[in-house]
């Protein structure tokens, strides 16, 4: 599958772990977006369509930052460690910029 969000991109091929899709960027920032923060990526790109450039814009800005990014569903439980790298969660990306997805979900109604 290919990540469309992201086709600005240069792919980059991480021997050590050919699932996760990797990315660098013009001056040579090195980034990974695993599959679970992808997923909520396409949730806010899916409820929240008039912020998602926003939320581009601050992943671009989070990179060009501090140059060696895992992005992941789950920083205690990431599908990738690697030295030297900091981990966001799709929320620490659209909290800040205070846009938000209303988890509407719920158990259901009929007890056992």
């Amino acid at each position: 599958m290919d990540y469309i969000e992201f086709a600005s991109y240069s792919p980059y091929v991480d021997p050590l772990n050919k699932l996760v899709h990797a990315y660098l960027d013009a001056e040579g920032n090195l980034f990974y977006v695993e599959p679970g923060f992808y997923d909520g990526l396409l949730g806010f790109q899916e409820k929240r369509p008039e912020a998602f450039s926003r939320i581009m814009e601050e992943i671009d800005k989070t990179v060009r930052k501090h140059h060696k990014v895992i992005f992941t569903a789950d920083f205690e439980n990431p599908w990738i460690d690697r030295e030297g790298f900091i981990y966001r969660e799709i929320s620490d990306i659209t909290d800040p910029l205070l846009i938000f997805v209303e988890d509407k979900s719920r158990g259901s109604d009929y007890g056992d």
